[in-house]
């Protein structure tokens, strides 16, 4: 049986990243078999906190975003449709 090593993002790189960030960081991404990881460091409750926030509020951000994209596409969809059978009653008559 082969075990296979988990890839993570090296400690060092991490360090790096935390050193930058002021205060604290989230780091989201996929490993090599597209198994979401979450990398996170914060200084103190303040950030952790003021982090969540902006998690939260980017999340709710991209469904809207994604909900009105997805309203868009299904109108469009059904603009076309509704074209072809108009330009279909035309050529009938």
């Amino acid at each position: 049986m082969k075990i296979s090593k988990i890839h993570r993002v090296p400690d060092i790189i991490l360090d790096q990243i935390s050193e930058w960030s002021c205060g604290g960081f989230m780091l989201f991404n996929f490993d090599e078999d597209g198994n979401p990881q979450v990398y996170s460091k914060v200084e103190d409750e303040r950030n952790a906190m003021s982090l969540q926030y902006l998690v939260s509020h980017w999340a709710e951000a991209m469904e809207d975003m994604n909900a009105k994209s997805f309203n868009e596409n299904i109108n469009n969809i059904f603009e076309e449709e509704h074209e072809e059978e108009e330009e279909g009653l035309d050529e009938n008559e």
